[in-house]
């Protein structure tokens, strides 16, 4: 199954309680059911074959991702879930409510969507 057919199919992945409740409390936010089926689709980091860049970020890559990219992911309101190239991370932006691409560099956000596949594209 490609990650367009596992988004299509979202409302059947169980919610990991547990881990979505440590993101909630990381990022300060609370997420919608449709955030964390995406955040419970893997817990490790996920290459998508039918995709070149994209990989889904493992549980302690997202819980983990402003030391280790040393971004203020928080105060961007923002949540990353995949990385899509080019220091690109699709991610979930709380402040919002909606999808979007942020640039690590630049600490950007750029593409913004109320639908994932839309933002990533596939």
């Amino acid at each position: 199954m490609n990650l367009r057919e596992k988004l299509d199919s979202i409302n059947n992945v169980q919610i990991d309680e547990t881990y979505v409740s440590e993101v909630e409390s990381a990022y300060q936010t609370e997420l919608s059911d449709e955030v964390k089926r995406v955040l419970s689709l893997s817990k490790v980091a996920v290459p998508y074959e039918d995709q070149m860049m994209l990989r889904g970020l493992s549980n302690s890559e997202i819980l983990n991702a402003s030391k280790n990219l040393r971004v203020d992911f928080i105060e961007h309101s923002v949540l990353p879930v995949f990385y899509t190239g080019d220091n690109d991370y699709a991610a979930y932006d709380f402040s919002e409510r909606q999808w979007c691409l942020f640039n690590i560099v630049d600490e950007l956000k750029f593409s913004e969507s109320s639908n994932l596949v839309d933002v990533l594209d596939i």
